[in-house]
């Protein structure tokens, strides 16, 4: 059931926003800006199959440590500063995955879950100087 947020002035469309969650209230009411998130997403028409992409219509804002962004449809970004501090990346498909495991990046995937790793990537990574 939607929650009404008492954030509503600060919202991009100055309307009545409310969130799915508890937490995502308290999350936009907290945060300092908030933006339209936009975040694309591949779907399938299960009726012909055709495939097409939609833009998130989530608000974001930033995450309560500034290491990133976040949607209250859970789409998160990490800034590439905290990623390479932390010694990770995101890697879109396991040749990506790969080539960064091969310079010793740990590859995570764009949803920010485990990926795997492509090892013909990863050994012509690790052959590459420097």
């Amino acid at each position: 059931m939607p929650v009404t947020c008492g954030n509503r002035r600060r919202h991009p469309d100055g309307g009545t926003a409310t969130h799915e969650t508890v937490a995502a209230v308290r999350a936009c009411y907290l945060a300092r800006e908030i933006w339209p998130c936009g975040w694309q997403t591949g779907l399938v028409n299960p009726e012909n199959g055709e495939q097409y992409v939609v833009e998130c219509d989530g608000l974001t804002w930033h995450l309560p440590d500034d290491r990133g962004y976040t949607c209250e449809h859970d789409h998160t970004h990490i800034y590439a500063e905290v990623r390479q501090r932390e010694g990770w990346d995101y890697a879109a498909d396991p040749e990506e995955a790969g080539l960064l495991a091969g310079r010793g990046v740990e590859p995570v995937s764009m949803r920010g879950g485990g990926i795997d790793i492509d090892l013909p990537a990863m050994r012509y990574a690790m052959s590459l100087p420097g």
